[in-house]
């Protein structure tokens, strides 16, 4: 029987090990800010702590055949500065386990891969971190003023090995609307959506990292997304929109720079068929970035203007929201970070009341990010 028993052990040991054991991640980003004029009301000044789209998460990848294997990843956004659970106060800022990206998927060797789930689009992820140095930060990421930062649920994509067109990468994903009943004419896009692809987004991109060169091209089709100026100029926030981004990045540290990075994105968005009371919609967008890692320390510099600018015809201005932002990083090691940010937002195009409303946003904070 004890021979049975060690035999049978030793089976599952071996079943256990011939299995990729799933890796578990996450990342845990806390700051202190100081905000002036939040939402552009006057003397709405607040001291927040924020979590900065701090998350958790477990993906891997199981071998099936020689050339095939799963892929697989599911992730969820903590809030940390909350602790609040879905449905326990409506009011609050952040809930715990929000869904991220997560998907299951087949991997090609050399050739490409295949996922189904819910995930970041490939307009959104055309933007590089050269393009968005204030990534994940409550709010100073490009989400909060630009079109196409979005995931998409009940999507399929496929993605090309950047091996098999030297460095060169095509994707592009199906999102089903599953809704057969609604005419969503007045968000953008005439008809149901109730088929395959009601969605597409899909990206070029390159990456030469001996040259220092990255570059992106990016198309929405039919994407739902946010229009920050729409909705400051009264119209609703968001649309099914058609969309073009184009990025790029260099680092200057292949010609004797060393530690300098610039990176650039411009954009254009506009609802896929004409909507009525909001004809003539559209959204442009772009902003550059500076980053500069000081050669042999732990410091980096950054600083980042954007800008977003949404007409339409009943618009006597255009509404347009700059951002104006410096950051400073100390890396302590390759899991640490702190860092200090000071950054502006600037509101024109729309009457401010001087009584309640203010022109200008103001955010000054220090932070602390933890990646495991």
């Amino acid at each position: 029987m004890k021979k049975l028993l060690l035999a049978a052990a030793v089976a599952t040991v071996g079943m256990s090990a011939a299995q990729a054991a799933p890796t578990v991640y996450g990342k845990l980003n806390v700051s202190l800010d100081q905000v002036e004029n939040n939402g552009f009301l006057k003397d709405a000044d607040t001291t927040e702590v924020n979590s900065n789209a701090s998350r958790l998460g477990v993906k891997g990848e199981e071998k099936l055949t020689e050339k095939l294997a799963a892929v697989y990843q599911a992730e969820w956004e903590v809030s940390t500065d909350t602790g609040t659970s879905v449905g326990d106060n409506k009011d609050s800022k952040g809930t715990d386990w929000k869904a991220r990206n997560r998907f299951l998927g087949l991997k090609w060797a050399g050739i490409g891969t295949l996922k189904a789930g819910y995930y970041d689009s490939y307009f959104k992820t055309a933007a590089g971190n050269a393009q968005d140095i204030f990534n994940d930060h409550n709010h100073l990421d490009i989400t909060n003023m630009m079109y196409g930062e979005d995931r998409l649920k009940n999507a399929i994509g496929f993605e090309t090995d950047k091996k098999l067109l030297g460095g060169v990468q095509f994707n592009i994903m199906a999102q089903q609307g599953e809704d057969s009943t609604t005419d969503y004419a007045s968000k953008g896009q005439e008809g149901k959506r109730d088929g395959f692809g009601d969605s597409i987004s899909t990206s070029l991109t390159y990456d030469n990292k001996d040259l220092g060169l990255a570059l992106g091209l990016a198309g929405n089709f039919g994407v739902e997304g946010k229009y920050a100026g729409a909705k400051i100029a009264g119209f609703s926030e968001k649309y099914y929109s058609d969309a073009v981004r184009v990025t790029g990045s260099y680092d200057f540290g292949k010609i004797g720079a060393n530690g300098l990075v610039l990176g650039a994105l411009f954009q254009q968005a506009e609802p896929t068929d004409e909507v009525t009371g909001a004809e003539g919609l559209k959204e442009q967008s772009w902003l550059v970035a500076a980053t500069y890692k000081v050669p042999n320390t732990a410091w980096a510099l950054k600083a980042q203007y954007q800008s977003a600018e949404t007409s339409a015809d009943s618009l006597a201005d255009d509404v347009t929201i700059d951002q104006y932002g410096l950051g400073v990083d100390y890396n302590l090691n390759k899991q640490t970070r702190f860092y200090g940010v000071v950054a502006q937002q600037k509101l024109d195009g729309v009457a401010i009341d001087p009584l309640t409303e203010d022109d200008k946003k103001t955010v000054f904070g220090i932070g602390m990010e933890y990646s495991f």
